[in-house]
């Protein structure tokens, strides 16, 4: 009696294993390429002028913001009530609302902004802090009659809005 038998070959796959087998492959290559080129070739791209923050920026905790703005809020509004009782000139209360405002800066953030010039403080991007800069700025270093139109009161308002949304 003669009996034949059928051989498969040895390995026999369908074509979905082979598939499988090659996007996997070409997973890792791309995931090994992609390591390799942010190791050893990518230097970090420069943030948004908004995004940068100096060097010595540290954000101080919600509890202690919280303080800081209380403490400088009320200062202001003593500030305000001086000038309304007219105890200071027009000039000095610019002066101390910018001394006030620099102060709280540099406790909130830990940026010395008490010596910078307006374009400095343009330049390092903190938020509102310029426009508020620009509102007591020429008041504060020019003549008497250029500053005549700029109202102290609504400055200090100005300014504790500004304090109340800094975050």
């Amino acid at each position: 009696m003669e009996t034949t038998v059928t051989l498969r070959p040895p390995f026999e796959y369908s074509w979905w294993v082979v598939a499988i087998g090659i996007a996997l492959t070409a997973l890792g290559l791309f995931l090994l390429i992609r390591a390799l080129y942010k190791i050893f070739y990518k230097k970090k791209a420069p943030k948004a002028v908004e995004e940068q923050k100096p060097a010595e920026y540290k954000k101080p905790m919600p509890q202690h913001l919280f303080i800081i703005k209380k403490k400088y809020i009320a200062g202001i509004n003593k500030l305000r009530t001086q000038y309304e009782k007219e105890e200071l000139a027009k000039r000095d209360a610019y002066l101390k609302l910018s001394l006030m405002i620099r102060g709280y800066v540099h406790e909130a953030t830990g940026i010395d902004v008490e010596k910078s010039t307006l374009n400095d403080v343009k330049k390092m991007g903190i938020r509102h802090l310029d426009k508020l800069m620009e509102e007591y700025y020429v008041p504060e270093f020019a003549e008497e009659n250029r500053s005549e139109n700029r109202d102290f009161v609504t400055s200090c308002n100005t300014a504790v809005g500004v304090i109340r949304e800094w975050s």
